[in-house]
């Protein structure tokens, strides 16, 4: 899971410790650790979306830390979000820097057009990424973006009808 750099040899008549391993951690490395996306969140959260209310979404922005051990020293990996590619499932994808927010403050927000079945939508969340080994207090950055994806649980598109009746006001007895 890493590219150490050649160790030097130590000269034969040299009584020093010998030198200390360098370690560098690809992004294809660094990508072996993050098991999981941002999460998605949608409101409304059933089986069901009205196609002219706001369908909003968001997802988790915090930082996440992995540590693994390369050559027998323990390594901190941070994962930092820094863009979110939001695929509708309608053929429309919106790709912003806001992880959303839920009602009242939404923020990243969709309107369908159309009913359909079995919906779902899928987030691409862009990560950077840095690390440091146990003891260091210098993050090192790794250079290149992860990627994590995940869909949504399906849901249907409706359209819903109001109709105006007197049903309520004969219910009251008016």
């Amino acid at each position: 899971m890493c590219r150490p750099e050649p160790e030097p040899e130590p000269a034969a008549d040299s009584e020093g410790p010998a030198e200390p391993r360098v370690i560098t951690i690809t992004t294809r490395e660094a990508a072996t650790l993050i098991a999981s996306g941002s999460g998605i969140t949608r409101q409304p959260p059933g089986p069901q979306v009205v196609i002219s209310m706001p369908f909003i979404v968001y997802t988790n922005p915090a930082v996440r830390y992995q540590t693994t051990t390369i050559l027998g020293t323990p390594i901190e990996v941070e994962f930092t979000p820094t863009s979110y590619t939001w695929n509708w499932g309608d053929g429309t994808t919106t790709t912003t820097t806001d992880p959303g927010a839920p009602y009242p403050n939404q923020t990243v927000t969709h309107h369908y057009q159309h009913t359909a079945t079995a919906v779902t939508t899928t987030l691409t969340t862009t990560w950077t990424t840095r690390y440091r080994p146990q003891g260091d207090t210098t993050w090192r950055p790794i250079d290149g973006t992860i990627t994590t994806t995940e869909t949504s649980t399906p849901y249907d598109l409706v359209r819903i009808i109001t109709y105006l009746t007197d049903d309520a006001e004969e219910a009251q007895g008016h």
